[in-house]
Parts: structure tokens; C-alpha cells; sequence
């Protein structure tokens, strides 16, 4: 991730030698791909920033084409804009300390320790700070508290909660559209089938089918039973729950991403993701506006060396068209 280091110890500090040591832990924790970079990279477009915040707007596509006589021109189209949204970033801090005794009884291998720690805590995190804003944006939350911080906007641009029964099309009145399900996924294929198929028929804010198909399923970490469940129903040769000698469809289809960070739900719930989708309309964003920068320095009254790691982030998101979440009281009923 490319972590910064600025070292105020260098010039006649007698941490100076502790600080190179301690310093490559640091960047060697960093260029270790890790199970939280995973999970980010599989739920969000990361992306960089240089501003406060980042203004997002949902485009629609262009109409059909026309058909125009010999020699004359051609429609003229525009795109249809939709919904804009702010997303701002936030600062996030954290320091560790190396004990001057630490240093002088040559206990390097503990403060090297410390240090991967910063940078695993700085992972996490993010991870964390993702999944929350992923799974909590339901029916009528909007905003949610991490860190500390209260009033953080997990809202779409339309101004609903991402996983919401009521989401409008800009230039379609009248229109709502769900992606909150009650049904969980049951003991077959069914289920899966038809919320797979309601997302292949989202449509954009000018009215059009965008066609995507869901590729992956994210679940809970804490619910070993119904994740066996969905292995089998996705992985299976043979259609699950039944003793007929039909084809398994769903097998070969889906990724699927038990979410550790996700947990303590009642029921099952589940979100459908199509990656695709995700990556197309750029949806679910998680912005590095500063990734890690850690600077030290040497305090002359306990002679302790401290290090603070900082960072600013946001996450929000852009576009709903590429989730949905079923298994949710108060969601929309599927239905026969």
C-alpha cells in the first residue's frame, strides 16, 4: 500500500539503529498481501484521492439507435445524468510506544512485533470500516458510527440506505425498485435463481435493463451451518435437496466471500454481488485519500520512542444497481 515512514530519528539519535530495524518490520508488513486486503479488494473499487472528498454522479446510457434517412444526420443524444454524492474522508490515528528499557535489554524481535502490529490494526481497519458501512446501509439506516465518530453518511445518492425497498430511477416516475429481499435462500437453488434474476434486470436511471449478472455471494463468518449450505448449493454436481438426477445450474457461477468481519446476525442474511456491475458503475468505493504514513520520535524526558500511524479514508457508495441483500425482516417477499 505504500506506506510512508517519517523518521525523526536519523541524525545523532541513539534510537537510530532501533528505528532502521524497526522501520523495515514496517514496510515489510506492508508489502505483505493479507486476508483484510483480500476482503477489501473483493467488496470495493479501491481508489486514490487528492481532495476533501470525492463527488460521484450515476450516468445513464444513451438511447436506442435511430434509423435516419439517406444523407441527413444523425439524433443527437445525451447521457442521462443521475443522483450525485459527496463522499468525505475521514482521518483515522494510532500510536505505539518502544520503552527505552525495551531498547536497552535488546528486546528487538518484541518491538518489531509492535510495529507489524500498527500495520495489520491500519488493514483491519479499513476492512472493518468497509464491511460495516456494506452491511449496515439496510431499510432506514443512513448513516453509522465507527471509530468514534457518529453521523457517518453510508446512504446512495438517491438518498436511501444501499439495500433499501424503495429506490427510484431518476428519469423514470413513479418507478421503484427493490434490493432488500425477506427470503433467505432456503434449502435449493429457487431462491438464489430468481434474486439472481432481479439483478440482471436492474435498469439504469434513463429506464434501460443493464443486464448484469450476480457472480458473487457474501455471508456472514459466524454461521458455519449456512455456510456449508451454500458451498453445497453452489458447488454441488447434482441439484441440492433434491434426490432427482437433475444438474446443479448455479454450480460453476458464483464466488463466494464469507465476510469474518460480518457477524451477529439473526436469520441468514446474504448479499448477491455482481463484480462486474461493481466495477462498471463504480459502486461500492473505498478511497486512500493518505494510505499509512507513520512518523517516529524520540521523547527526551522518558527517552521512549513513539511511533503514530495516520491515515484518511472514506467509503461510500455511488450506485445500488450492483447488490442486493436478502434473508432481511422487512425486505420485499420474492413470492411464487
Amino acid at each position: 500500500m505504500a506506506v510512508t515512514i517519517r523518521d525523526n530519528t536519523k541524525n545523532g539519535s541513539l534510537w537510530n539503529e532501533w528505528a532502521k530495524f524497526i522501520n523495515a518490520a514496517i514496510f515489510d508488513a506492508d508489502a505483505q498481501q493479507n486476508k483484510y486486503d483480500d476482503l477489501v479488494n473483493a467488496l470495493a473499487n479501491v481508489e486514490k484521492s487528492k481532495r476533501f472528498g470525492e463527488k460521484a454522479t450515476t450516468i445513464g446510457g444513451l438511447g436506442d439507435f435511430a434509423v435516419k434517412d439517406e444523407g441527413t444526420n444523425a439524433a443527437v443524444d445525451t447521457f442521462e445524468e443521475g443522483y450525485s454524492k459527496l463522499i468525505e474522508h475521514l482521518a483515522f490515528s494510532k500510536d505505539f510506544t518502544i520503552s527505552k528499557e525495551m531498547m536497552d535489554d535488546n528486546q528487538i524481535a518484541e518491538a518489531k512485533i509492535k510495529a507489524v502490529n500498527m500495520v495489520q490494526a491500519y488493514k483491519r481497519t479499513r476492512a472493518k470500516f468497509l464491511t460495516q458501512a456494506l452491511v449496515s446501509s439496510v431499510d432506514a439506516t443512513k448513516t453509522m458510527t465507527f471509530g468514534g465518530k457518529t453521523g457517518i453518511d453510508i446512504s446512495t445518492p438517491d438518498g436511501l440506505a444501499l439495500f433499501n425497498t424503495k429506490h427510484t430511477l431518476k428519469s423514470v416516475s413513479g418507478t421503484t425498485v427493490s434490493n432488500l429481499y425477506s427470503d433467505e435462500l432456503g434449502n435449493n437453488t429457487a431462491v438464489l435463481n430468481k434474486l439472481a434474476n432481479k439483478m440482471r434486470n436492474f435498469k439504469d436511471d434513463r429506464g434501460e435493463v443493464l443486464g448484469f449478472d450476480a457472480d458473487t455471494i457474501i455471508i456472514p463468518g459466524d454461521d458455519p451451518e449456512y455456510e456449508d449450505f451454500v458451498k453445497r448449493v453452489i458447488g454441488s454436481d447434482g441439484e441440492v435437496g433434491s434426490d432427482k438426477n437433475d444438474i446443479n445450474t448455479q454450480r460453476g457461477k458464483w464466488k463466494l466471500v464469507v465476510d469474518y468481519l460480518w457477524t451477529g446476525n439473526t436469520g441468514h442474511p446474504s448479499i448477491l454481488m455482481s463484480s462486474k456491475a461493481n466495477k462498471a458503475l463504480l459502486a461500492t468505493r473505498l478511497y486512500d485519500r493518505t494510505p499509512l504514513d507513520v512518523a517516529n520520535d524520540t521523547d527526551v524526558h522518558s527517552r521512549n520512542m513513539t511511533y503514530n500511524g495516520f491515515a484518511r479514508m472514506s467509503v461510500g457508495f455511488t450506485n445500488w444497481r450492483h447488490v442486493l441483500m436478502c434473508g432481511v425482516t422487512g425486505g420485499t417477499a420474492l413470492g411464487a
